[in-house]
């Protein structure tokens, strides 16, 4: 009972941190890209569906809690339906890009690699949604590594390309530039760097939430540091040189 009181909960409000992510993406492809979202239409309703879909899927992070096998097959299979208007926003963001006279600056740098971190944590969903692989992968490493790529890689990452883009309207004040966008690359890489490796892992059978770890895991938990290294001095910067724009950003 705790648990699906829990997730009924819980589910929703990962979502509720996505969807405002997706509008941010939205405006900044448009911007960089020099030309109108593509199927404006379809992507508002796609957030509408997301909304109301996160209420019914709760289920699927008790595949191996002990409810029934119908349960289980229902909620399977609405996990699986979420899946759709995801799509329909990836596609219509790419289609945006389609023929666009992008500029490369760093907010659309972001929102770039957004698009490529979105895609691979919504994939990875769709194995969590399958119930004889969730019951391997359950409570280990491709967990932690799904959760991240939506949540840490989705949000965050549009969270730094809104900042970037909005900065100097709310603050009068340019950041450096070519900082700007040498951060936004190696928050790409150093995040990629630190979860990829945990797929890896997760497939292989390693468990979250504990400290020790077989010694076949070693290269990829080291690999997993060093990512984690560059992306953390790659946000600390990033940072720095917003607030820095106070006293030496072109007005």
């Amino acid at each position: 009972l705790f648990q699906h009181l829990f997730w009924f909960y819980s589910h929703p409000a990962v979502y509720i941190m996505i969807i405002p992510a997706m509008g941010v993406i939205s405006e900044i492809l448009s911007t960089f890209a020099r030309k109108p979202i593509f199927g404006y239409r379809f992507i508002a309703y796609s957030s509408v569906s997301l909304a109301l879909l996160s209420f019914l899927v709760w289920g699927h992070h008790m595949f191996v809690s002990g409810q029934s096998r119908l349960a289980n097959m229902v909620f399977s299979a609405l996990t699986f339906s979420v899946g759709i208007p995801a799509a329909i926003k990836v596609f219509n963001w790419v289609a945006t890009l389609y023929k666009g006279d992008i500029r490369l600056k760093t907010p659309m740098l972001y929102a770039l690699g957004f698009l490529l971190i979105f895609t691979i944590g919504g994939l990875t969903g769709l194995f969590l949604g399958i119930l004889s692989v969730d019951v391997h992968l359950h409570d280990t490493y491709f967990v932690v590594a799904h959760f991240h790529y939506v949540m840490m890689g989705s949000t965050l990452v549009a969270f730094l390309a809104a900042m970037h883009h909005w900065w100097p309207k709310f603050t009068g004040r340019m950041y450096t530039e070519s900082i700007a966008a040498s951060c936004s690359i190696g928050v790409f890489f150093g995040f990629n760097l630190t979860f990829l490796p945990q797929f890896v892992m997760g497939s292989r059978g390693m468990p979250r939430r504990y400290w020790d770890y077989d010694p076949m895991y070693t290269e990829f938990h080291q690999l997993s540091t060093v990512g984690a290294f560059v992306l953390g001095i790659s946000m600390l910067v990033a940072i720095v040189n917003l607030l820095a724009s106070f006293w030496n950003g072109k007005r």
